[in-house]
């Protein structure tokens, strides 16, 4: 993305760029954090902020692969809501490594170890990897493109195994690290071809995205046991973001923001036209009140995440949320009525 108007980012961006040692990042990191803070105090739209701040972690991935691993044969890929352009205050980062095909065993498995490098020089500056494990420093995500291209044709033909639905997801996300030029799409364009042909992994992904995970505690229950605990991301936000990437999947689109997959979903008639327009609305909505909830944690540097006591939101916010999270929940069930239906196809 351009970033245009913010010219504090801009800044810690040419900052990170031209980082070539540890020292380096981690000022452009920090001038990208003050950025940050002055442009909440500006009261710049969160979707903005999002697409900004995942502009800056991309590129401290580029970067910290530079100092730490410079000249190797491969391409780093991004995947999640970095890759989206969705990150939050406090994002992790997931990484994926395409190797040469000719690289040999011995070479991977240094390889490995120097994307370990790369991740420390990334936790050094505040940018954890991702918590549940995708990074290209474990061998799942660090292989030999016609490796990749193999488990696309397994995860696709058999969602159901080896966390096949999973990885079609993640693949779907990825974005080729600053640099990857002609690569930036390599992962997207093979899992997309896959998925067009699969009707099982369609019908898969629809019932992935749409099962209930987390839910939004009822008046009664909060009352009766005094349970108003619920975590946003995963009872609201990651149904939205699933929904547009199976709408967008399903379409043949390689759009790879929400919003952009919301469009080209619509566009082919793969989601309802106001479904789709009632989602825009609830990932804006969620987008801004995650920005919210978080930012002042993670600026004191404090732990940051989604869980929220309803008990303790304002009664206008706190009824907007469950405003979303029904209306959000309404579309999933519509949706889970046509993942069990003949008209997707599969078995």
């Amino acid at each position: 993305m351009t970033i245009v108007g913010m010219s504090g980012i801009a800044a810690s961006l040419r900052g990170i760029d031209a980082a070539s040692d540890q020292p380096g990042l981690l000022a452009g990191v920090d001038a990208a954090l003050d950025a940050v803070r002055a442009e909440l105090a500006a009261h710049t739209p969160a979707l903005t902020l999002s697409g900004a701040w995942s502009e800056v972690l991309r590129h401290s991935v580029a970067a910290a692969i530079r100092v730490a691993a410079p000249g190797q044969p491969w391409t780093w890929y991004l995947s999640g809501s970095v890759a989206r352009g969705e990150a939050a205050p406090g994002s992790d980062v997931e990484t994926m490594a395409v190797l040469h095909d000719d690289v040999d065993d011995a070479t991977k498995t240094a390889l490995l170890a120097r994307a370990a490098e790369v991740h420390a020089v990334l936790d050094h500056c505040g940018i954890r990897g991702d918590t549940n494990g995708v990074l290209a420093s474990r061998p799942r995500f660090c292989r030999r493109m016609r490796s990749w291209a193999e488990g696309v044709e397994q995860w696709t033909a058999d969602p159901a195994a080896d966390r096949g639905v999973v990885m079609t997801g993640l693949l779907a996300d990825a974005v080729g690290a600053p640099g990857s030029g002609a690569s930036a799409s390599a992962l997207r364009t093979v899992n997309a071809a896959a998925f067009g042909g699969s009707p099982l992994a369609r019908r898969s992904m629809l019932q992935d995205a749409t099962h209930r995970r987390a839910t939004f505690p009822s008046r009664l229950r909060m009352f009766t046991n005094g349970s108003d605990i619920v975590d946003v991301k995963r009872a609201a936000l990651d149904p939205v973001v699933k929904i547009a990437r199976w709408g967008a999947l399903s379409a043949g689109s390689l759009e790879v923001s929400t919003l952009g997959r919301l469009a080209a979903a619509a566009a082919a008639n793969t989601l309802d036209a106001e479904d789709v327009s009632s989602l825009h609305e609830c990932f804006e909505w969620l987008l801004r009140y995650r920005w919210r909830h978080r930012v002042g944690p993670w600026l004191r540097h404090e732990r940051v995440d989604d869980a929220v006591s309803l008990s303790e939101m304002a009664p206008q916010e706190r009824a907007m949320l469950r405003s979303v999270a029904r209306e959000v929940s309404g579309i999933s069930r519509k949706l889970t009525y046509l993942a069990s239906t003949a008209s997707l196809g599969g078995t």
